[in-house]
């Protein structure tokens, strides 16, 4: 009877041993196969995001492409379709391009003076607005002045505003500008130094700018005083 106990004990002990051990044991290629792990790549594979970025640069382009072409024939609205992309660079590219049209012809450069002058949004830059200073000097008027320093502060550029408002001196100073009195061509000059962008303000030149203003503001303050 002990014997009958013994070897029965000793077969289960054999069965949970069989059974341990092919658990432990692999799947071969006839039982069911271990699947591999999932490999997430993301909403889009490396191909489908090179494409997508490749496309968008292409449209990019185009449209880059097609505002340089508009503001080279004269277009002023292409300034304002840049204006709305936020990319500064390309802004910068659609107004010298329309810069090199407007220094072609006198109505162009009038044209474009008074688009950017009538909006609150467009900026000019230093290349416009020393084209203006230098057409201006030819027949300047109480109308011109105020065009020529207004596209100055928005060229953002504190010397070519300090040239702007040096050149608007000299020919009050030889009374080419009897429409201004001197308290209003004071006024002229500060108020528009603050159309400048506030980063072109600061800094040495800005400070020295700023220094320049006081300084004609006395000047005209000495004139008003003894007419």
């Amino acid at each position: 009877m002990i014997a009958i106990i013994v070897i029965s004990f000793l077969a289960l002990i054999g069965a949970v041993f069989t059974i341990y051990v092919w658990q432990r044991t692999p799947s071969d290629g006839n039982g069911n196969p271990v699947l591999p792990a999932p490999h997430f790549k993301g909403l889009f594979d490396r191909t489908d995001a090179a494409l997508l970025v490749e496309e968008q640069l292409e449209t990019i382009a185009s449209k880059r492409q097609k505002l340089l072409e508009l503001a080279r024939s004269g277009a002023l609205n292409a300034l304002a379709e840049a204006h709305s992309t936020r990319d500064a660079m390309l802004y910068a590219d659609v107004l010298s391009a329309l810069a090199e049209w407007a220094s072609e012809r006198q109505e162009n450069l009038a044209a474009l003076v008074s688009h950017i002058s009538k909006s609150n949004e467009l900026r000019a830059n230093k290349q416009l607005a020393q084209l203006l200073i230098e057409t201006w000097k030819t027949a300047p008027d109480r109308r011109s002045t105020t065009e020529m320093i207004h596209i100055a502060a928005l060229s953002d550029d504190a010397e070519t505003y300090e040239q702007a408002i040096e050149a608007g001196l000299e020919f009050f100073r030889s009374g080419q500008l009897p429409w201004f009195k001197p308290e209003e061509l004071a006024e002229l000059f500060v108020s528009q130094y603050w159309v400048i962008a506030p980063e072109a303000r600061r800094g040495g030149v800005g400070f020295a700018l700023k220094r320049r203003l006081s300084g004609i503001r006395r000047e005209l303050a000495t004139t008003r005083s003894a007419r």
